[in-house]
């Protein structure tokens, strides 16, 4: 019977020590469940200067806006830029300006075999 006792004890103590990083796990829980998973659009340029995000043709002027749309809320924003052959280098550097400054993760994609 004494051990049933000291074995309470020690539960009740153990319960009261452990409870401050339970709680601490369930804080971390809510404050991660804010944040979107990560999210990945296409940009494709074609060589007559035409704009594609997500297969809906857009203006260089309205691209950054649509892209911080798109990115809001979500964690690691990445572009997947697929340029075809023939489109100005300058183009090309206007979109990956407009990621750097935004913080968004550019990926160069190649035309498929």
């Amino acid at each position: 019977m004494p051990f049933v006792f000291i074995a309470g004890v020690l539960f009740l103590i153990a319960l009261t020590y452990f409870a401050k990083y339970i709680e601490d796990l369930s804080a971390e829980t809510n404050d991660s469940e804010t944040v979107k998973s990560e999210k990945t659009v296409s940009i494709r340029f074609t060589k007559n200067k035409n704009i594609y995000l997500d297969s809906l043709q857009i203006e260089v002027t309205a691209l950054e806006e649509k892209l911080k749309i798109q990115f809001d809320g979500y964690a690691n924003p990445t572009i997947l830029l697929q340029v075809e052959k023939g489109v100005p280098v300058s183009e090309t550097v206007t979109i990956m300006e407009i990621a750097s400054k935004n913080e968004y993760k550019v990926i160069l994609g190649v035309r498929p075999k």
